[in-house]
């Protein structure tokens, strides 16, 4: 993966952080405020067409807004994961990596397999990390922040798609403390209690994972999982995904029979979650 530009979004972003942080002094005019709810309540097509025609100084006020209501200045993004990795990650996507992506935002989908070949298997699973950790909170489902699982049949796998991710923080200017040895994620938020936004497991069991709230499990290489007890802890995972959490399986082979994912229906791409029409 090459060195990405820093694109327009991700540098007001980071401004934007940067006046609301560490006292919050900035006060944002009640006409940026009521752009901002406007511009939530669009859909995401016509919101992101907005947003690039929006002038950057109005453009950073409304993010100032947003991080002040919501602790995040990547709000806007808050129902596409394609249009994040575009605006604020530089990326370049084909239509199908958009499905793939986007569906992750359905509130009906909890349960989601995707067949993403190659390299883009991984760089997907990095996207939807940064995606869940940066955007404050799954509407309409509640208001506490959700985070990120990094799930991996082996850490090498693990540490490839952290390595992404790394690069995603240092090209967009991503906030955070991000630790590769340990693959954690750490809000750099100053006025409350150490947050993590995403971490990774591998080779874990289904009773290693009891509790989670509120989570996004993105399985990089999921039809490369064998072990029994990764695959029970892949089941346990979608059977308690509800709300806003989802388990999201990207396949990166496609000799792969149809059936490399029990819980799913066959994917060529994108599935419906386990059950629906």
């Amino acid at each position: 993966m090459t060195y990405i530009p820093l694109t327009r979004c991700a540098a007001l972003a980071s401004q934007a952080r940067t006046a609301n942080r560490p006292h919050r002094i900035a006060q944002p005019a009640v006409e940026s405020a009521e752009l901002a709810h406007r511009l939530l309540n669009l859909p995401a097509d016509e919101r992101l067409t907005h947003i690039a025609a929006l002038d950057d100084t109005v453009l950073l006020d409304v993010m100032i807004a947003l991080d002040r209501h919501t602790g995040s200045a990547y709000e806007l993004w808050w129902d596409t994961p394609s249009g994040f990795a575009v605006d604020i990650l530089g990326l370049t996507l084909d239509e199908d990596l958009r499905a793939a992506l986007d569906v992750v935002a359905d509130p009906d989908a909890r349960r989601i397999a995707a067949r993403i070949p190659g390299i883009d298997n991984h760089t997907a699973a990095a996207v939807l990390v940064a995606w869940t950790a940066l955007v404050s909170c799954p509407r309409p489902f509640g208001d506490g922040p959700r985070f990120a699982v990094s799930f991996a049949p082996y850490r090498s796998t693990s540490a490839s798609v952290w390595r992404i991710l790394a690069r995603f923080i240092d090209n967009a200017c991503l906030p955070g403390r991000l630790d590769l040895q340990r693959c954690a994620w750490w809000a750099d938020d100053l006025e409350g209690p150490q947050r993590i936004m995403a971490f990774a497991v591998w080779n874990t069991t289904p009773d290693s994972m009891g509790g989670l709230l509120q989570y996004v499990a993105v399985v990089a290489d999921a039809d490369r999982i064998a072990d029994p007890d990764m695959r029970a802890t892949m089941t346990f995972l979608a059977d308690n995904a509800y709300g806003g959490s989802r388990l999201v399986a990207l396949g990166g082979t496609t000799a792969e029979p149809e059936e490399w994912f029990a819980l799913y229906e066959s994917c060529d791409r994108v599935t419906s979650p386990a059950g629906a029409e």
